[in-house]
């Protein structure tokens, strides 16, 4: 993706100098405009470099500070700000404004031929989308494909990025119920559909940036799948949880109505494990929307006999065996309107300590004692023994992922 920090390092924009909004470099560039209406914001799609002389503003600070927040609030890229006659700096209040908005501004000379830069601009995002496609398509081809891993193969994953020396932890966005919010909110235009996935793209690349990883991605329909880079001898790998919650929190503060759900693979030592990595993240996601719904972030390390439920093609045992062990007290819940199921996962969540679990359900510790006679008067059982609450622990599991409870 072509970024505001790509920009500055390209060869012919060493004249072109950052002045404000340093924290939003990482801002991807789709287009670029030379537009001087204030009215700007019925022009702009997002995404854009916007490039102004200033012959309509001049020397109005208030004009300029209501069309830095209006850029920003329509998420384009940045400003640049063509200082001269008509703006001879950029004002102190604009710097902070675009400081406090994480919106790069950028000053150039005047003398500087605005088509010249704007022609080198437009030839690395077209280069950029080529590129893009490029990686879109083998990363498919590795990841759903049947890919025969040779020395072409790596060659080509090295042009793409890929490091030999480092692993990779797959990651994969999914956007909630995507179907559901174009329909609810009237979109159906192609163009407006692909500027929601480029803000998205945008936040997962700030946040993974922030914490200075590498990545090789993919984007298929709305699913956006990242392999990580990270060093092989790592212990610690909790950043890929900080990452995830952060994408989560980006999203909430940027889109209204609009959630993703997380997933959080294995690792992958080479090429030829993308895939399984890939394949543990997506069912990772899969698993925390059945017990959490949407908006939530599963990691297939902390989902453990959940993942043996899913590979599960017949669930007809489970549902056997949650009835065999469970029927019971969930026919009498629903009957009674007692909250028996729920009081006795907090039961075992506290490892069977009438008094914890008490605390927990703000109830008094003889109602709690009470409940837990009656659940085993009810199941006819004993839950002070350990083979009997094994099974129970495994059908509220199994009562938990099928939604039986």
């Amino acid at each position: 993706m072509f970024t505001c920090k790509d920009m500055l390092l390209m060869p012919g924009m060493e004249k072109m100098k950052l002045v404000a909004g340093g924290g939003g470099v990482n801002r991807i560039i789709t287009w670029v405009h030379v537009i001087e209406l204030p009215e700007v914001v019925e022009w702009v799609e997002g995404g854009e470099l916007l490039f102004i002389t200033g012959v309509t503003i001049q020397d109005n600070k208030e004009a300029l500070l209501k069309l830095v927040k209006d850029v920003d609030k329509k998420k384009l890229s940045g400003l640049v700000i063509n200082v001269g006659p008509y703006i001879k700096k950029t004002p102190k209040e604009v710097i902070e404004l675009a400081d406090n908005l994480n919106f790069p501004i950028f000053e150039l000379p005047f003398a500087v031929k605005l088509i010249e830069i704007t022609h080198i601009i437009c030839r690395e995002i077209f280069a950029s989308k080529i590129q893009e496609e490029s990686i879109n398509s083998f990363m498919n081809e590795l990841i759903f494909g049947k890919v025969v891993i040779t020395d072409e193969i790596i060659n080509r994953a090295v042009n793409y990025g890929y490091n030999l020396k480092k692993s990779y932890y797959a990651l994969m966005v999914n956007i909630d119920d995507f179907s559901i919010y174009l329909k609810k909110n009237n979109i159906d235009k192609e163009e407006k559909i692909l500027e929601i996935k480029e803000n998205i793209m945008q936040i997962i690349d700030g946040v993974i940036k922030e914490y200075n990883k590498k990545y090789m991605y993919m984007i298929q329909g709305e699913s956006f799948y990242f392999m990580i880079s990270a060093d092989k001898n790592l212990k610690r790998i909790d950043f890929l949880d900080k990452i995830a919650s952060s994408i989560n929190s980006e999203m909430t503060k940027n889109f209204k109505c609009l959630t993703v759900s997380i997933g959080i693979g294995e690792k992958a030592n080479g090429l030829s494990e993308f895939k399984w990595a890939v394949m543990e993240a997506k069912n990772s996601i899969e698993i925390i929307r059945k017990l959490k719904g949407k908006n939530s972030i599963g990691n297939c390390k902390k989902l453990g006999i959940y993942k043996l439920f899913l590979s599960m093609e017949n669930q007809e045992p489970m549902i056997n065996l949650y009835n065999e062990i469970l029927g019971k007290l969930n026919s009498y819940e629903k009957s009674d309107s007692k909250d028996m199921l729920n009081s006795l996962q907090i039961y075992i969540d506290e490892n069977r300590n009438i008094g914890n679990a008490a605390e927990k359900l703000f109830i008094h510790r003889n109602t709690m004692k009470y409940r837990i006679n009656k659940i085993e008067e009810i199941l006819e059982c004993d839950l002070k023994d350990d083979k009997t609450m094994f099974n129970i622990m495994l059908c509220l599991k199994i009562g938990r992922f099928l939604d039986l409870d």
